[in-house]
């Protein structure tokens, strides 16, 4: 399933990458949020291999939530409609799902990234799987990690599962996919497969993770509204994982902190460093701690930068 915005000039290659598969789907569907561009006619060259469904524009989560509710059977992958599928993708999907009789809820391959040279987000994650694929029926380590393992364009999910959990947040505009991965990672069996599924491109000048970077209000907010979900919905996830989830919310609640802080708004600034504080004064310590280090850091690099512009002027 492709959601695509104003990518006309780039969703058909993500189409022929679907239709090139050699385990073929037995859909393809593409949710156009409300491009102004030629994406229809480009989707309409494909003829009837492939579905079209319209809607107003509602960003990403609200496209793919679109899909999941319209799609006909019960996996569903994602793909983003300025990247592409490797050929065996959806094979190895297939291979893993019916090794593992469907048990997981979540299948997820590793990605290439278009603008690194042989390193792979598995190689950057620090992520590794024993075999062509493995099985975990508590997958919470995975989702813990430093960076989650799991992106959605290498993504498959049960259209079952995922409809039970509400599909993506449409509330918050980015780490709907890090939620969703929480959600599925502390209630359900993950599988992860081995070799890359995807290639992820930098040809598109707009992609979210950019956009949105941590340093942004949308992502600090992203990153609380996150972690509340979470604290409220999973009530029987074990007194760890509701403590390692505690030190994530009271860590979103500094990042926000600081970057009001950076902006001259010190009433909110410190509003948010009291509740950082509030949630896990020793979370608040150490990224207290680690902000000044920075700071000194940062500052003597700045002095020595300078001393070296004097001298050789």
């Amino acid at each position: 399933m492709i959601p695509s915005y104003n990518r006309a000039t780039l969703v058909g290659r993500a189409i022929k990458s679907a239709l090139g598969q050699e385990h073929a789907p037995e859909e393809i569907i593409v949710v156009d949020d409300g491009s102004t561009d030629e994406t229809q006619r480009v989707v309409a060259s494909f003829g009837a291999k492939v579905r079209y469904l319209y809607q107003s524009n509602s960003g990403v989560s609200a496209a793919r939530n679109t899909g999941a509710r319209q799609a006909k059977y019960e996996w569903i992958a994602f793909l983003d409609s300025d990247d592409y599928w490797s050929s065996r993708h959806l094979k190895h999907i297939a291979e893993a799902i019916n090794g593992t009789r469907g048990e997981a809820a979540l299948y997820f391959a590793d990605v290439a990234m278009g603008w690194e040279q042989g390193r792979t987000y598995w190689d950057q994650c620090g992520f590794s799987v024993n075999g062509e694929w493995e099985l975990k029926r508590d997958a919470s380590d995975w989702a813990m990690m430093r960076v989650q393992p799991m992106m959605t364009p290498a993504s498959a999910v049960s259209r079952t599962t995922f409809l039970e959990l509400g599909g993506l947040s449409e509330q918050i505009r980015t780490r709907e996919d890090t939620l969703l991965f929480f959600k599925l990672a502390f209630l359900y069996p993950v599988c992860a497969v081995s070799g890359v599924g995807t290639v992820v491109n930098g040809d598109d000048t707009i992609r979210l993770t950019q956009v949105y970077d941590s340093r942004s209000l949308v992502y600090c907010s992203a990153s609380i509204f996150l972690y509340r979900e979470l604290l409220a919905t999973l009530t029987t996830i074990g007194h760890e994982r509701r403590q390692y989830l505690k030190d994530c919310l009271s860590a979103a609640f500094f990042s926000m902190g600081r970057v009001l802080l950076s902006r001259g708004k010190y009433f909110h600034a410190v509003a948010g460093l009291a509740r950082s504080w509030r949630t896990s004064p020793p979370v608040f310590a150490r990224e207290l701690f680690g902000s000044a280090v920075r700071r000194a850091t940062e500052g003597d690099y700045a002095a020595v930068a300078d001393t070296s512009r004097t001298a050789g002027s």
